[in-house]
């Protein structure tokens, strides 16, 4: 039974693998003693969960979360669905493919801007700075209250959200702010705005029922049915919004 689960590193956090022939209560009990041997190898840290070997429904993923962290120290961020970085911006449509990825940006020295379709902005946004661009932004840190990142299309933050983000800037209601930490002050995009669920007056964003609403998952908002709504950034959501 060895086999049956599979912990395994990358760059982009920890590769679980499952076997698709066993009974999901069986893995669940085996994932929790793999993950129990192996805490202290794997160490406290913040990681991506890449999931392989079976399809799992949106309540098993959270199963699987729930378990490697009650038997670890380990904080499952986001769930990474098979594919690199990379190619998960690809697939999101904020990078180019072209040949060998010459288009993907690189992350500047200085806060310079890339080629591409997106550009890239290293280190936190803190109150009274801006940072406008016509193309799709991925923050390499977060937005603090009272910074603002304006695009006219998506904005991904490796990091939290609590100042102001405005996405689709010029009216396209199909654009995306995703964060690890999804708490702003204001949120825009294309033609609705929503603000944080502690203010007073304004719409306010909406979760969906699914959302776990626990820290564990990045979280993405969007526009379903003329309103802000925010929920998990996993790979349910991506088959869900962007049909892949």
């Amino acid at each position: 039974m060895e086999a049956n689960v599979t912990i395994k590193g990358t760059k982009s956090g920890i590769i679980l693998v499952l076997d698709p022939s066993v009974p999901f209560n069986d893995l669940i009990q085996k994932v929790a003693e793999k993950f129990t041997q192996a805490s202290s190898f794997l160490g406290k840290h913040d990681m991506g969960l890449i999931l392989r070997g079976r399809f799992l429904s949106d309540t098993e993923v959270e199963e699987i979360v729930r378990v490697i962290e009650e038997n670890s120290e380990l904080h499952i961020i986001c769930i990474i669905d098979e594919q690199s970085e990379e190619e998960e911006l690809i697939r999101l449509g904020v990078l180019r493919r072209s040949g060998e990825l010459n288009d993907i940006p690189q992350v500047p020295v200085d806060n310079d801007l890339s080629d591409g379709d997106a550009v890239i902005y290293k280190g936190n946004l803190r109150s009274g700075q801006d940072f406008k661009n016509d193309k799709s932004i991925i923050v390499l840190g977060d937005v603090k209250p009272g910074g603002n990142v304006v695009s006219k299309g998506s904005i991904f933050i490796l990091g939290e959200l609590r100042g102001n983000a405005f996405a689709g800037c010029e009216g396209d209601n199909d654009s995306v702010i995703m964060a690890l930490k999804l708490a702003p002050i204001q949120v825009r995009i294309g033609d609705a705005i929503a603000i944080s669920p502690d203010a007073e007056k304004g719409a306010r964003i909406r979760s969906k029922k699914k959302f776990l609403g626990n820290d564990k998952m990045a979280e993405v908002a969007y526009i379903e049915n003329g309103h802000i709504v925010k929920t998990s950034y996993d790979a349910s959501f991506l088959r869900r919004f962007y049909s892949i």
